[in-house]
């Protein structure tokens, strides 16, 4: 059985073979302004927290039509103070949430970031950010590129 620590380390170093092959588009964004080419995201909502002061979860679709293997670092959310990428995993036979520091989007394939699985946690939440409003998601990718794009702002019972 892999161990946790030796799969992130191999994960790493592949991406640090593959992190000088860039590119940049989304649906979002154009190619000149560091934008990830082949990439676009869809399905982007962003779901508030039933307490206030708890994170809120965002979920989207990421496409990688481009001719490379991309891999997310980072997110950002527009009216969060800050945002984590998160992954359901199952160690010892139980399933945890935790932070991921990349997330793989293979060439020719689409990832969804939904509930139960991969996801963005946004925390500290301006209080602006109401049911029925539209505020923008960044994501960076490995070597610098990022894609924008807006993202539904939905009520905890309206996940979906």
């Amino acid at each position: 059985m892999k161990s946790p620590l030796l799969t992130s380390l191999a994960l790493g170093l592949s991406t640090l073979a593959l992190a000088a092959c860039g590119g940049g588009d989304s649906t979002e964004a154009t190619a000149d302004d560091g934008s990830k080419e082949g990439i676009s995201i869809t399905d982007g909502r962003l779901v508030l927290p039933a307490v206030k002061g708890n994170p809120a979860a965002v979920y989207f679709t990421v496409h990688n039509d481009g001719d490379r293997d991309a891999f997310v670092r980072a997110a950002t959310v527009k009216g969060a103070q800050s945002t984590q990428l998160h992954e359901m995993t199952t160690a010892n036979g139980f399933e945890e949430m935790g932070e991921a520091t990349q997330i793989a989007v293979p060439r020719g394939q689409a990832v969804e970031f939904k509930p139960g699985g991969i996801h963005v946690m946004a925390f500290k939440l301006d209080d602006t950010l109401k049911k029925g409003d539209t505020t923008e998601v960044t994501l960076t990718f490995i070597g610098g590129r990022t894609a924008a794009f807006p993202v539904e702002v939905l009520a905890a019972g309206d996940a979906r």
